[in-house]
């Protein structure tokens, strides 16, 4: 067991262990190793070549504070929170082998600033926060912590006091400028350093108890808005506010801050700024470099006030768009020193950042980057984010966007013509590049399109400048998260590898027969059924069907258009149960067709190009086609809506227009189906069925024979024949 100490001198509130340890030395009169002996303390570090003492303030092994517990009587848990362990992790990062603060991590620095004025109240304890980058001012005093000592121009307690020599508390323990291999002690008092002054209650130090008050509670979540209800850890805030505090240190200019701090302070920043002194190590006033410091904690307390002033303000906006605003001036100006700035290149300046500060630094920079960018990076939302790989989203889309999205998103000149070609297939690719890394390349090989990357540009670019789709981008956006999260039913990558090289869908003399029913001048070519079924199917548009059945010309484009249009409802039916057929014998548990659907909310104020298309019912459209042929633009002028928007209700619910003839023939075309049931399973009689069905005899019989139903004879029928052909008894 060891002899406790002589006199023993209680540990000063907050005082650092080393600081406390050279107290002690003092009030006994002797040299610090003769203290270090008694507490059992090494007299030098074995993890360092030069004879120099350990930092035990950094860091303390368990061994060595059970050694001084035992000897002062202070317990363990009390010495451990006088060294820098209890911040080790959020506050800075400690390296262990060396017992040293890493100065690139967290704001770590060496050595410790300190408040001339407590030093003389407290006859010269340190206390160990002064050592933290994160102080910078004393509440209690309304100054900024001093940096140096004013005569040798060296930051305190960069080492250890020699051990030869006994502590004099409240001088500069430093070596003396210019002393020789053995220099003296520079000695000067330290309560004499001048400070500068700051407003009590101001932004800098409120700045300042704010962060003490967060260090006091290292294990808390932090609550801030711009981080979501969750919270965050106080390691990552305090890692955003380093990189934002870093971007100021380097490109604000005195105007930008003047609302952050008073003329003084500023003054004291633009010093730094123009001749920092080096912080690792005890030179003379003359060695200094020209270039600011990037990734270490400001050498001067003025700068880190105000960089970690200006930081927290932007990081304590009410939102991610707010902080996005509030940032903006600090981006404009690294963008104004000359760096063009995307997104991934501004996190990458400012080192790693939380997600929630990187959605702001991407808002910040949404009305300088280019459309691609602003897709990837989702900054027309409020919650952007970094891109992903989602190549699996391309399973999930057609080749040309489903039509309900198309007639909403997809922009048009004043006559209704679309400013680009297949606008559909572009919508479908910048869907896929939404919160997306795929390449534009990429995005059409996946999407089975062709596309140059300039085209996709230029496609995207037009729906920035037009204000009529100021919403079409975040459209999409919300349409690929609702993917993401939602998935689809649908695998069209499958289907389009399973139908594209099918040269025939659908039975060629089973249509014909039908269009024979049906028309009063049928088609004989069944190519635009086998083109209707392959778009269906795969959503992908007929040129890249097998070419056996693809539209060759321009002409052959525009007759299947304007069949998709004029298809009429018996001749829908049939086409879709095809389709529902081949899915089956593949054994496919997929609907034919598939469209997603946004709640109505997240669309109602969003600029579009188009209408809503399901903002006309299909009961009130079947009552403004008039019977026989009509033209597409009366009809849109009747419903008061867009041609497209028509062409694409007509196609989703098909219209009878046929003469009377032909419109009798159609709805008995729709109803044999039923008939045979009721006929075959019901054991309903033909008179019934015409009864039921308000039609004739005739109709229902030649229907169902049409259909191969055979026929059964009626009661009277039988007992009729049986009279016939039974003799008589006479």
């Amino acid at each position: 067991m060891r002899r406790t100490l002589p006199i023993r001198c209680a540990p000063y509130p907050g005082e650092a262990l080393d600081s406390w340890l050279e107290f002690t030395a003092a009030r006994l009169n002797c040299p610090f190793t003769d203290v270090l002996s008694a507490l059992g303390l090494p007299n030098r570090d074995a993890a360092m070549a030069a004879p120099v003492l350990p930092r035990w303030t950094a860091l303390a092994t368990r061994d060595e504070l059970a050694a001084i517990a035992e000897v002062t009587g202070v317990t363990e848990d009390v010495l451990t929170a006088m060294t820098l362990q209890p911040f080790d992790g959020h506050a800075l990062v400690i390296l262990p082998e060396h017992r040293r603060v890493h100065r690139q991590l967290l704001w770590g620095r060496a050595g410790s600033r300190f408040c001339p004025t407590c030093l003389a109240d407290s006859d010269g304890r340190w206390q160990v926060t002064w050592r933290l980058g994160w102080s910078f001012a004393c509440t209690r005093h309304h100054v900024l912590l001093a940096d140096r000592c004013p005569a040798c121009q060296r930051i305190p307690r960069l080492r250890a006091h020699p051990r030869r020599e006994t502590p004099r508390p409240g001088l500069c323990s430093s070596a003396a400028p210019d002393g020789g291999p053995r220099p003296p002690r520079c000695h000067h008092p330290l309560a004499d350093t001048p400070v500068t002054t700051i407003t009590p209650d101001g932004a800098l130090e409120e700045t300042q108890r704010l962060i003490d008050t967060l260090l006091q509670d290292p294990g808390r979540t932090v609550h801030w808005p711009l981080y979501g209800r969750t919270g965050i850890p106080l390691e990552v805030v305090l890692r955003d506010v380093k990189s934002l505090a870093t971007l100021v240190l380097r490109h604000a200019t005195f105007e930008n801050l003047r609302p952050v701090a008073p003329p003084d302070v500023l003054d004291r920043l633009e010093r730094y700024r123009t001749r920092p002194l080096l912080a690792r190590a005890q030179h003379p006033p003359d060695a200094r470099r020209v270039d600011p410091p990037r990734s270490v904690t400001p050498g001067d307390a003025a700068a880190a006030a105000v960089a970690a002033t200006t930081a927290i303000r932007i990081l304590r906006a009410k939102s991610i768009r707010a902080a996005g605003r509030a940032v903006r001036w600090l981006t404009d100006r690294v963008a104004a020193d000359g760096r063009p700035l995307y997104p991934q290149s501004l996190v990458a300046r400012s080192s790693a950042v939380s997600p929630a500060l990187e959605a702001a630094l991407r808002c910040s920079r949404e009305t300088t980057l280019f459309p691609v960018a602003r897709l990837r990076h989702r900054t027309v939302l409020g919650s952007p984010r970094p891109p992903a790989a989602l190549s699996s989203r391309a399973d999930m889309l057609p080749t040309a966007l489903w039509p309900a999205w198309a007639v909403c998103l997809s922009p048009r000149h004043a006559d209704g013509r679309p400013t680009s070609q297949r606008t559909d297939e572009l919508l479908t690719i910048a869907c896929l590049l939404a919160g997306n890394t795929a390449s534009i390349q990429d995005a059409t090989r996946l999407t089975c399109t062709t596309f140059s990357r300039h085209t996709v540009s230029a496609f995207l670019a037009e729906l920035t400048r037009r204000r009529d789709c100021a919403g079409v981008l975040r459209a999409l956006i919300l349409l690929a998260d609702h993917l993401d999260a939602h998935g689809s039913p649908i695998n069209y990558a499958r289907r389009r590898a399973l139908f594209t090289a099918r040269p025939r869908l659908v039975d060629p003399e089973t249509w014909l027969d039908l269009q024979q029913r049906l028309r009063s001048a049928p088609a004989l070519d069944a190519r635009h059924a086998q083109r209707w079924i392959f778009q269906t199917l795969t959503g992908s548009p007929p040129r890249l069907a097998h070419p056996d059945i693809a539209p060759a010309t321009n002409s052959q484009r525009m007759q299947y258009q304007r069949f998709r249009w004029r298809i009429l409802p018996a001749e829908h039916d049939l086409l879709h149960h095809t389709a529902r057929t081949l899915l089956e014998e593949h054994g496919f548990d997929e609907p034919v067709q598939w469209t997603p659907r946004l709640p109505a909310r997240t669309l109602r104020h969003l600029a579009l190009p188009g209408p809503d298309p399901d903002s006309i019912t299909a009961a009130r459209l079947h009552q403004a086609v008039p019977g026989g042929d009509f033209s597409i633009a009366q009809l849109a002028h009747t419903l008061q809506t867009t041609p497209a928007h028509v062409v694409y209700l007509l196609s989703q619910h098909p219209v009878d227009w046929s003469g009377p003839r032909f419109r009798r023939t159609q709805h008995t075309a729709t109803r044999v189906p039923q008939w045979r049931a009721w006929y075959e399973q019901g054991d309903v009689s033909l008179q019934d069925i015409a009864d039921r069905e308000g039609t004739s005899l005739a109709t229902v019989r030649l229907a169902l024979l049409k259909n191969g139903v055979a026929m059964r004879f009626s009661r009277a029928h039988m007992t009729h024949r049986y009279d016939r052909h039974t003799p008589t008894d006479h």
